[in-house]
């Protein structure tokens, strides 16, 4: 029998590594005999269902044969009614960002379909003690200094204090998680509608979990978060931080992982996406202009290294989609500036025509299309990669 050094060790490995190790049926039925019998090795199991270290990156939150996760299939067909429900509840209770936003609405679905038991209780004060987050308002961007062309703001002076800031909005942003999912497992929120418009269906049908809205991903780029170095930053500003600050761009041991829960809780990407290093997502305000936009993310999706959205109109990745990579510089571009005739160049930047890119499941936007990519120059007609296109904004 495996010492329960030994199982922990086959519940860490990545999943480009277990097929080295071993098989991975063999594997599976070596954990789901472990959680049945075994106290302790339960408990570990658990930490991962949770996404704790050092079982973030597990290979069993891979696929599984029937559900998107292998660990809520495990759990399934394998624990007790009770022991299912707790391991489902504290995935949806969790309060940390490692947590993938689609795992904890399978888990709350779960849930739902087996009752809520005694942590009905536990779910409510998750909804009862939540407050949201302000926005910022239009006389406060008004009050913004800007250089002519950006909005500055004030970033706190060394890496570590701008570590902090960003595990601070990923707290914050997971509490906002936290709250949306418990007040529909409670029936005390709005009820998840059907889809409307193309953009809404795409998230739907790719998420798969009816307690998740598509709305869950039209990002408040105006939400403000508490910063030291003075006034309060918005999400906007918060990512161009991010995207700009040269410690996020080294694949840091210590400060890699923090960044993927940043991604995870304030992007609510999918579990087992990927945004590479030096790639990023960001949305640059146009005067006061910081409309909500949709990016969604999916299960098995990438952000190659160095690739760069610009998110003012909107971006829909499906499951399994593969953009660019190996650092090229690529950027995509969600809106095109437009000029009327005779107004002077500059007048352009003020006013966009804002448009989604969408990458269907399984579309891959090759490593060569280095450069800009105007997806607004798309609409209505094919772009020359596969499952690649432009929605119209709000269609």
């Amino acid at each position: 029998m495996q010492s329960i050094e030994e199982y922990a060790r086959l519940l860490r490995l990545a999943p480009d590594m277990v097929g080295e190790v071993i098989d991975k049926a063999a594997g599976r039925e070596q954990i789901a005999g472990r959680i049945k019998n075994d106290d302790e090795a339960y408990e570990l199991f658990a930490k991962a269902c949770r996404f704790e270290a050092p079982f973030a990156t597990s290979w069993i939150h891979g696929p599984g044969v029937n559900s998107p996760y292998l660990s809520l299939e495990l759990a399934e067909t394998t624990l007790d009614d009770e022991r299912y429900r707790r391991l489902l509840a504290e995935s949806v209770l969790s309060t940390s960002p490692s947590v993938p936003y689609d795992y904890r609405g399978l888990a709350a679905a779960e849930l739902v379909r087996i009752g809520v038991g005694d942590f009905a209780g536990a779910l409510a004060e998750v909804v009862d003690s939540y407050t949201a987050l302000p926005m910022r308002t239009t006389k406060a961007k008004i009050d913004v200094p800007t250089d002519g062309i950006d909005h500055l703001f004030d970033i706190p002076d060394t890496a570590e204090a701008r570590i902090a800031l960003i595990r601070t909005a990923s707290e914050l942003k997971t509490e906002e998680s936290r709250y949306l999912i418990a007040s529909r497992i409670l029936g005390r929120g709005e009820r998840v509608a059907a889809p409307v418009t193309e953009a809404e269906r795409l998230i739907a049908e790719d998420v798969g979990s009816d307690l998740i809205a598509p709305a869950d991903y039209l990002v408040p780029w105006d939400q403000e978060f508490p910063s030291p170095a003075g006034s309060d930053l918005t999400l906007a500003e918060l990512m161009r931080i991010v995207l700009l600050g040269p410690e996020f761009k080294l694949p840091d041991a210590r400060i890699r992982p923090v960044l993927v829960d940043f991604y995870r809780s304030v992007l609510r990407i999918s579990g087992r996406s990927i945004i590479g290093l030096a790639a990023g997502v960001f949305h640059v305000e146009h005067g006061t202009m910081s409309d909500p936009s949709f990016y969604y993310q999916g299960r098995d999706s990438i952000l190659g290294k160095g690739l760069v959205i610009d998110c003012v109109g909107g971006a829909i990745l499906q499951q399994g989609t593969f953009l660019g990579g190996g650092f090229m510089p690529i950027l995509i571009h969600t809106h095109k500036h437009i000029r009327k005739s005779g107004e002077a160049g500059a007048a352009e930047r003020k006013r966009v025509l804002p448009c989604v890119f969408v990458a269907e499941a399984g579309a891959r936007f090759p490593m060569h299309a280095v450069g800009l990519f105007e997806t607004v120059d798309y609409l209505e007609k094919d772009t020359p990669f596969e499952g690649i296109r432009a929605l119209p904004h709000g269609a």
